[in-house]
């Protein structure tokens, strides 16, 4: 029996790896990627400043420290940007299966895994830097010490796996603060198993050495411990200015979950489904080896739908797609739960695997398809920072004037923040004086000559857009490039 788990999990493994590089994204794309890749990149060459930190992004420390060690290793590229979260990714689809096992059995536990290896959304995270790449590994390695701790907490050496455990959560807290939600699963539970509550004590013990760590080190650098927190308070603004989009409707999360906008369904597939299945099962079975993943389910996500950012102003916490990465696990293990019941009475007993292995197939070829869907949009999203990049590593480099946040970040990571490069941005340059530009790159992107970074049109186009097409005369279009959707093309000119 050994052998024949270890098998399966190594195929489990090879398959996953094989299926990651597939659909392999580059790494560092999409905005907030870049910030870290930005920051991350500062930490490798000793330029990080924790008091010129004017971001939530620059404080998501174990983002930043895994990050930039790979930087360090291996250079500023693609593939040293997704090592870790590539790692990640496989390391805990064993960790789930450990999960799995010691709280059912090695069937559910093997279908958890076969679940999490075909999953949209962790096939995504795992080449892709940001706190959802980090979050489902430390959501599983705080829960797996945590059941090898109260085995027999009174022992020395299970006191130190509740101490790893609050000490993995207190990590996680440093890739997205709502990973908080954690401790809470783990007292709840704790509690609602009505025994001794010390466990509780030494999971908190470990929480608050990473948390007082970080506390200090921004003590030393800036002379304010509470640094990180002020610095997140600010996000309410942003939440509160784009507050339809960001966090305004309790139905965001249902819709995506259940597949009612075509991104939820290419992001979740039906997992969700199968997991709300899971968790009526359990309740009607009354199977109490469910207590944990449950609690672990949907503790996490009523903080993500209910939680608020500002208690004085009651503000909702922001909502995201990727966010929901944390609660990847329980998902996985309830989901499986279900399938693992689904055939087991009557003549489905007797065809069970036949009738289980036909629905994987068609549950993962669906996932598939949906991670398709997604990481092409994400290469159509690159492709124009790509191509100018291209063009100006061939070129002595010059100031580049853009009227988007997103290129300076771009072209630093694409360009390897050469120190040469110089940015403008045209929204600095009044109309009077665009004809004084000169030695210099300009940038015109359509998509945010017409739309803000939401895609919402601006009632007032900036006075450049007039530009794309037709340049003032000392402008010389040296490069275009037409992207899809149509609205994502740029033309590069050269300003004699």
């Amino acid at each position: 029996m050994i052998d024949k788990k270890l098998s399966l999990i190594l195929t489990l493994i090879v398959a996953a790896i094989i299926i990651r590089f597939i659909f392999f994204s580059g790494g560092i794309r999409g905005s907030d990627a870049y910030a870290y890749a930005q920051y991350s990149y500062e930490m490798a060459s000793c330029q990080y400043d924790p008091g010129h930190v004017t971001d939530h992004f620059g404080f998501r420390y174990i983002v930043l420290a895994v990050t930039a060690l790979s930087y360090a290793l291996f250079g500023v590229n693609d593939l040293s940007s997704s090592l870790f979260p590539f790692l990640f990714s496989i390391i805990n689809i064993i960790i789930i299966f450990k999960i799995g096992e010691k709280l059912y059995d090695f069937k559910t536990s093997l279908l958890a895994c076969i679940l999490l290896t075909f999953y949209p959304l962790d096939i995504v995270c795992a080449t892709f830097v940001g706190p959802d790449s980090f979050t489902p590994l430390l959501s599983s390695l705080a829960i797996l010490c945590y059941i090898i701790g109260i085995d027999n907490y009174q022992k020395t050496k299970n006191i130190l796996f509740l101490i790893i455990s609050g000490f993995v959560i207190g990590l996680s807290t440093g890739a997205r603060e709502t990973s908080i939600f954690l401790y809470g699963v783990l007292v709840l539970f704790q509690i609602l198993r009505r025994q001794n509550l010390t466990p509780i004590f030494w999971i908190t013990l470990g929480l608050g050495i990473p948390i007082i760590t970080e506390m200090a080190f921004y003590y030393i650098y800036s002379g304010n411990a509470l640094l990180r927190i002020e610095i997140l308070d600010q996000l309410k603004i942003l939440i509160k200015n784009d507050y339809q989009e960001s966090a305004g409707s309790l139905l965001y999360y249902p819709r995506i979950m259940f597949g009612f906008e075509l991104q939820g369904l290419a992001t979740y597939g039906l997992t969700w489904w199968l997991t709300i299945a899971g968790l009526l099962l359990a309740y009607i079975k009354k199977d109490l080896r469910n207590l944990l993943p449950v609690i672990w389910l949907i503790l996490p996500f009523l903080g993500f739908e209910f939680g608020l950012q500002s208690f004085k102003e009651m503000i909702l916490i922001s909502k995201n797609y990727g966010y929901l990465a944390i609660i990847t696990p329980p998902a996985m293990l309830l989901s499986a739960y279900f399938l693992n019941n689904l055939f087991s009475l009557g003549y489905l007993a007797k065809k069970k695997p036949l009738f289980i292995t036909i629905l994987l197939i068609c549950l993962s070829a669906m996932n598939l398809y949906g991670t398709y869907r997604i990481t092409l949009n994400v290469k159509n999203d690159a492709a124009p920072y790509i191509a100018v990049a291209n063009y100006l590593k061939n070129t002595p480099q010059k100031i580049i004037y853009s009227h988007n946040f997103r290129w300076p970040l771009f072209l630093n990571y694409f360009l390897r923040y050469d120190p040469s490069l110089q940015f403008r941005d045209m929204d600095e340059i009044s109309y009077n004086n665009i004809g004084k530009i000169s030695n210099a790159y300009v940038i015109l992107h359509k998509r945010y000559l017409e739309a803000d970074v939401r895609g919402r049109p601006f009632q007032h186009q900036p006075y450049y857009t007039r530009y794309i097409d037709s340049p003032p005369s000392n402008w010389d279009k040296v490069m275009s490039f037409q992207g899809r959707p149509k609205y994502n093309s740029v033309n590069l000119y050269y300003a004699k």
